[in-house]
């Protein structure tokens, strides 16, 4: 018997790692609980006591990074051979509507002709309708940025398609094609047109945010591209090719929009004067 003493302690010893093995299981259950607690639970937003009735965009801080695939990522078909019948029904075509060219016309022109670039007008009307609709800080911002973001990628891809086709003007193909007085031939080939596709692409993200405005941007459009014409610098299917590549790049950004947590669309017309950036 002279191992008994021996056996109770290691029996003691033994009961000991067992609770303590039961303590620490529950001390992580309960530690995990609390975290699970912890994630589920909403922001208090008490911080140091702010409060205010109507805070602005209080969930900004949650909003997503915004994504814009690579230029790259769209194409557009070749456009109609030099030769072809399609070009030479177009070329007929640009000289008739040069023949009924008005001033108004001209004036529209040398407008959207006549600037540092066309996104400069479309960051123009992005800034009038963020004033119109009232916008704040964060969302003003992200509008400005998927405009942006939209042209860009647009323009990229107009581009690579520009120096992979290297389509002729139709000043090119015959000479006897008047532009304005005062205008010059872009250097830079003719297909797809980057005005057009600045215009389309601004219309349709213009649009997503502003749906009561749609009407008048997508006119807009639409008389940017038939300036083009007009002026004597690009073929109809230079206006088609762009707008097509307009459609591809803003329906994959809106699309990418829509679970982003930030606001998708803006109805509500609040003019608030020169008062939405005060104070910021």
């Amino acid at each position: 018997m002279r191992n008994k003493p021996f056996i109770s302690t290691l029996l003691a010893i033994l009961l000991l790692l067992i609770l303590s093995g039961c303590n620490s299981e529950q001390a992580n259950s309960e530690e995990q609980l609390k975290n699970e607690g912890q994630e589920n639970e909403q922001p208090s937003h008490q911080g140091m006591g702010w409060t205010h009735e109507n805070p602005v965009t209080p969930t900004a801080g949650t909003w997503k990074a915004l994504e814009f695939k690579d230029g790259s990522s769209y194409k557009v078909e070749a456009p109609p051979a030099n030769d072809s019948a399609e070009t030479k029904k177009e070329l007929e075509d640009i000289k008739k509507l040069i023949e009924n060219r008005t001033e108004k016309d001209v004036e529209f022109i040398k407008h959207w002709q006549n600037t540092a670039s066309p996104n400069t007008l479309w960051l123009n009307t992005t800034e009038e309708l963020i004033h119109k609709y009232g916008l704040m800080g964060p969302e003003s911002a992200r509008v400005y940025s998927v405009v942006s973001g939209a042209i860009y990628t647009s323009l990229t891809a107009t581009y690579q398609a520009k120096y992979e086709y290297l389509r002729p003007r139709p000043t090119d193909l015959d000479p006897s094609i008047k532009l304005p007085e005062g205008m010059m031939v872009p250097p830079h080939p003719a297909y797809p047109s980057g005005h057009t596709a600045t215009a389309w692409t601004s219309a349709y993200i213009l649009s997503y945010f502003f749906p009561n405005e749609k009407a008048h941007l997508e006119e807009t459009a639409k008389k940017v591209a038939l300036s083009r014409e007009l002026m004597g610098i690009h073929f109809k299917s230079d206006n088609d090719a762009a707008k097509t590549l307009a459609r591809a790049v803003t329906k994959d950004i809106i699309e990418s929009l829509k679970d982003d947590n930030a606001p998708t669309q803006y109805i509500e017309v609040k003019n608030t004067g020169s008062s939405h950036g005060a104070g910021h």
